[in-house]
């Protein structure tokens, strides 16, 4: 009889170690992370009208959110690299930190396959939407 309670014991308590090992899917950060395909930025707010409008990039142009422990963001535009660092929050904002400066996101939309974004950057009248697949 002690030999079946310890049995069952032991199966009880390796399910609930089983079952509380899930993965983090539903955070934002869970589902931004990776590699995304940059296909087009709308820049507006510039007070250079040459930098404002739709910009559109070929399939090497990525945004790469970084699954490391310093949550660092990496854009590749033209073969140009710069590497920011990113945060996000409960909800669906999030920040991204380049040198050119701070930028508060506002998630619009995110599949597995699609994401939309709108980012200000701080002290700036200048906003960029992303459109991002993979």
């Amino acid at each position: 009889m002690k030999k079946q309670i310890t049995v069952i014991g032991l199966l009880f308590i390796a399910t609930t170690a089983l079952l509380s090992c899930k993965k983090d899917t539903v955070s934002l950060k869970a589902r931004i992370m990776g590699k995304w395909t940059v296909n087009k930025i709308e820049v507006s707010g510039n007070t250079n009208p040459s930098l404002n409008g739709t910009f559109n990039y070929t399939i090497n142009d990525y945004l790469d959110f970084k699954s490391d422990n310093d949550d660092q963001v990496e854009l590749s535009l033209n073969n140009q690299r710069t590497i920011g660092t990113y945060t996000t929050s409960l909800g669906d904002d999030f920040v991204m930190s380049f040198p050119e400066g701070v930028s508060n996101a506002t998630v619009k939309s995110l599949t597995q396959s699609q994401f939309q974004f709108t980012a200000k950057i701080d002290k700036t009248n200048i906003v960029k939407v992303y459109y991002l697949t993979r």
